[in-house]
């Protein structure tokens, strides 16, 4: 998740690790916030092979 005020400021993230060399996908996507991560932020999927979507809809 990525703060939205960070987004706006122009804060870069660079060099994130990743849990697998190989990534299918990615989606971003707002949200207004949630307990524990209560301010607005994007959220940043990475997917890692063909059924992984299909697997986090479950």
């Amino acid at each position: 998740m990525v703060p939205l005020d960070d987004l706006v400021a122009g804060k870069a993230f660079d060099k994130l690790a990743v849990g697998a060399p190989e990534v299918s996908s990615v989606d971003i996507y707002y949200n207004a916030g949630h307990p524990g991560v209560e301010k607005p932020h994007a959220h940043v999927v990475l997917f890692h092979d063909d059924t992984a979507r299909s697997r986090l809809a479950k």
